[in-house]
């Protein structure tokens, strides 16, 4: 096998494993969470967005996560519903989050399962 495709097959078997560590709703859980006043964040670049945000979403891009949630939600038990295209990102943010102590911050995944939730 080729380095490239083991980097790969690492690579997708690191973002498996972000994913399933960072707290992850049930979209169920995630609609009960967003009716009682949890924020959706989309931490994707803006240049991604143009395409479409979920209703009511705020993005705060996964390099400035931090910066922008303290300026934006001060409050640290903030219920933050993070999401991205495919789940990587918002696990990344969630991790970050967390350490900043956002201790109520959750994984949505994909844009696609937030808009199961928001929708």
């Amino acid at each position: 096998m080729s380095v490239a495709l083991w980097i790969g097959l690492g690579l997708f078997v690191l973002a498996f494993v972000l994913i399933r560590m960072n707290s992850q709703l049930s979209v169920d859980e995630a609609k009960k969470a967003l009716a009682g006043g949890a924020v959706v964040l989309d931490v994707r670049e803006p240049r991604e967005c143009s395409g479409g945000m979920v209703p009511g979403a705020v993005n705060v891009p996964l390099g400035a996560v931090i910066q922008g949630v303290e300026e934006k939600y001060p409050d640290k038990d903030t219920v933050l519903l993070c999401h991205c295209a495919s789940g990587v990102r918002s696990a990344n943010a969630v991790s970050q989050l967390k350490a900043a102590g956002y201790s109520n911050a959750y994984n949505l995944g994909s844009f696609v399962r937030a808009g199961k939730v928001v929708g």
